[in-house]
């Protein structure tokens, strides 16, 4: 056997595209025949094939001279040793070549003798391999006859790249038109060569129409945004595109006449000495117009069309970064607003922040931005309008707010408060110019304008910060001070009018402080009530009132009875029932001497558990009544919502009553309704025998003042019972009371 590993002649050409047809070429039919036969005829042979590697790499013969189909397996072996180190192999006599004498064509028909073959070789290796053979040996092929072998190898793999390029072409025409997106093709000149369906859909014209139409036809300059950088990018080649972004939006006219917005995507061809440009083209005007329905809801309130807190504090930074001139963003929130909820429904709440914020628009200057902030806050930027200008505009927004309207047929009046704060004030504390500063600077004068009794404006100052931060300690400290039990509970007693005698006691709450002594509710309870600890606090006051109360004697041949203030969150938040029915197990006290207080902050929150609680409270015995009244606009509807048994008269009617005559009608109005509805009535902060012999005379049944005695300490208050018991005249209020006299 001879071996001749000498490289072709002629050179071969890239192969990466003929391992990508290999897997079809038994498909290509009668051209690789034509090949084999040539190969037979310039070698003389009366014997050649032609084999291709698979997909998988394996080799299977496609072409065949002068051999039969069931010879492969056969002639495949005979060549199977060539590979790109040793491309060429001849053997000139098979039947004396012990590698060979045992093949099946060589043992049997048609018995062959001389092989030559030479392997296709290229970028991916050995791709295929031609061979000739003879019945009769030879030495060799001869020179001449190898180098026309060589040829015909050239041949057959200019053959398997034209069916790679064809059936490339083939995929990327299917591609291109089947495609969603529009393609286009220009030649050197910037004309149309190609277009896909696609394109024809979107430009609404044929192909036939579009062919050599100049680009500028397809995307006129007046429709584009930036003409310039649009003519630029449709006519740049590779070097002048470099750095250039690879997409670009352009306008184009639809074959409605609309507007389309497309983003192009481009690409420079070369073939030969010819080049052009190729364009895809995606329709994004609904991709544009769904984002800006998404930026309008994401920036936009639904309910009154403003921009919402995310478009204000957008503005707010981009105003603060970009210029130095005057800047202030006020808070607008509306006084008791939840009750319009509560009342007349949620449907007018709606209307009423509508209603809002359109009158808003029009008391405002036309360069200042309302929105809203959420719920039933508005926040207002004002740019550009110096300080000193402020209050006129703030007055106008209170008063366009306040004007009365109708909802729902119902006339509905509210206010409003407003906390504005001013670019200025961020500098006051050497902070940062931010956004965030600035809005929790004007919902801080929010909070002061709301906390001094609303329907003004309050601009924010260093000492509401400070208020913050003491009343975020003073809640460290009460959560402290409940742990360490530093809270007592003091009695105020509660006087019967007509005798004179002590029938019931106020607990109201102290906290004896390590550093400060003893302090008032003045000095925490606002803190306090509105704190996460007040449900267990109360919870307490429940339960050591209870126990206090059970030793305590008869007055007067009865019991005294003990009244408690109840927390909001108590009646809402807690199962009150269960802390009240575990207070008078553990005590022993009676239900019906224990009496609970509400205020209007309770009963104004729509809450039906929390007024089954207190019904089934009073259905076994325990005993409500209503703190503070007078002060409210809703209190008298609330006398008929809850199951209530007494009223208590507000300190600050009873206080003026002998000097101011409307004072005097609002008590007397109290005490005639409460007993046209068998309520029974209690006058608080009685500082004066005149007071008391005023509210004995228009009915009121009980008081309660420093006339008879401050909150006393539960040892001190014993000692005022005993007094009582042992000897009633003597009385410790009476005997203030002759001193006085």
């Amino acid at each position: 056997m001879a071996l001749s590993s000498t490289p072709s002649d002629l050179s071969l050409p890239s192969p990466s595209l003929l391992a990508e047809a290999l897997a079809h070429a038994s498909g290509w039919g009668a051209e690789f025949d034509d090949v084999v036969a040539l190969a037979a005829r310039v070698a003389d042979a009366p014997f050649a094939w032609l084999t291709l590697a698979d997909a998988s790499g394996a080799m299977q013969v496609v072409a065949r001279f002068g051999l039969d189909e069931g010879m492969d397996d056969s002639l495949l072996a005979l060549v199977e040793s060539l590979n790109p180190e040793l491309p060429r192999l001849t053997v000139p006599d098979a039947q004396d070549d012990p590698c060979f004498v045992d093949e099946p064509v060589v043992a049997g028909a048609p018995a062959l003798r001389f092989v030559h073959a030479q392997a296709l070789l290229g970028d991916a290796g050995h791709i295929g391999t031609l061979a000739i053979a003879d019945a009769a040996p030879r030495a060799s092929c001869g020179r001449e006859t190898m180098q026309a072998l060589a040829r015909v190898v050239l041949l057959g793999e200019k053959l398997i790249e034209r069916h790679c390029l064809q059936r490339r072409n083939r995929i990327a025409t299917q591609i291109m038109q089947a495609g969603f997106n529009a393609m286009i093709v220009t030649d050197e000149h910037g004309q149309l060569t190609l277009a896909n369906r696609a394109a024809e859909m979107l430009f609404g014209m044929r192909v036939r129409q579009i062919r050599g139409m100049p680009l500028d036809v397809l995307f006129p300059a007046q429709l584009q945004a930036d003409p310039a950088a649009v003519t630029a990018w449709l006519q740049a080649d590779d070097a002048e595109a470099t750095g250039r972004a690879p997409q670009q939006q352009l306008q184009v006219r639809g074959p409605n006449g609309d507007v389309r917005t497309l983003e192009g995507t481009r690409c420079v061809w070369r073939l030969g000495q010819g080049h052009g440009r190729a364009f895809i083209l995606r329709d994004i005007t609904d991709d544009l117009a769904q984002q800006a329905t998404l930026r309008q809801l994401a920036l936009y309130d639904a309910l009154t069309g403003l921009p919402n807190r995310t478009a204000l504090v957008e503005a707010l930074t981009a105003r603060l970064e970009a210029t130095e001139s005057p800047l202030a963003l006020a808070l607008l929130g509306l006084d008791n607003f939840k009750t319009i909820n509560d009342t007349l429904g949620h449907a007018a709440g709606d209307t009423v922040l509508q209603a809002v914020a359109s009158r808003l628009r029009l008391a405002l200057p036309a360069g200042v931005q309302v929105g809203r902030f959420g719920g039933d806050e508005f926040g207002v930027l004002f740019d550009g309008i110096a300080t000193a200008d402020l209050p006129p505009l703030l007055e106008c927004m209170l008063q366009a707010v306040g004007e009365p309207m109708e909802v729902v047929g119902t006339p509905v009046h509210f206010e409003a408060s407003v906390g504005i704060a001013v670019r200025e004030d961020l500098h006051s504390e050497d902070s940062l110019p931010n956004a965030s500063e600035l809005i929790a600077r004007a919902d801080l004068a929010l909070y002061k304008a709301k906390a001094r009794g609303g329907r003004q404006w309050c601009r924010y100052d260093l000492g509401m910060r400070r208020e913050v931060i003491d009343r975020r300690m003073l809640e460290v400290e009460l959560r402290r001070a409940f742990a360490r039990g530093e809270f007592e509970l003091h009695y105020q007693p509660q006087v019967d009018l007509a005798n004179g005698l002590t029938f019931g006691a106020e607990a109201l709450l102290r906290w004896r402080h390590p550093e400060r002594g003893l302090l008032a509710p003045a000095a925490f309870l606002d803190v306090l009530a509105s704190s996460a600890l007040a449900n267990d606090v109360g919870r307490w006051i429940i339960r050591q009132a209870c126990r206090d109360a059970a030793t305590w004697p008869e007055v007067g041949g009865r019991r005294i009875d003990i009244s408690i203030n109840l927390f909001p969150g108590q009646v809402h938040e807690t199962d009150l029932r269960h802390d009240v029915d575990v207070a008078l197990r553990e005590s022993g006290l009676a239900p019906e001497r224990l009496e609970l207080e509400i205020t209007e902050t309770i009963a104004l929150k729509p809450d039906d558990s929390a007024s089954y609680a207190l019904a089934a409270l009073r259905d076994r015995g325990v005993r409500l009544s209503f703190d503070d009244f007078g002060t409210g606009f809703a209190s008298l509807s609330m006398l008929q919502r809850f199951p209530i048994d007494r009223v208590k008269i507000d300190r600050s009617f009873v206080r003026d009553m002998l000097d101011n005559r409307g004072d005097a009608a609002i008590v007397k109005s109290i005490v005639l309704i409460s007993r046209n509805m068998e309520l029974h009535v209690t006058a608080e902060g009685v500082e004066s025998q005149a007071q008391a012999e005023l509210l004995r005379g228009l009915g009121c049944n009980a008081a309660q003042g420093f006339l008879y005695s401050p909150a006393l300490s539960p040892r001190a208050f014993e000692d005022w019972l005993a007094a009582q018991t042992a000897n009633p005249a003597a009385a410790p209020w009476r005997r203030l009371e002759a001193q006085d006299g």
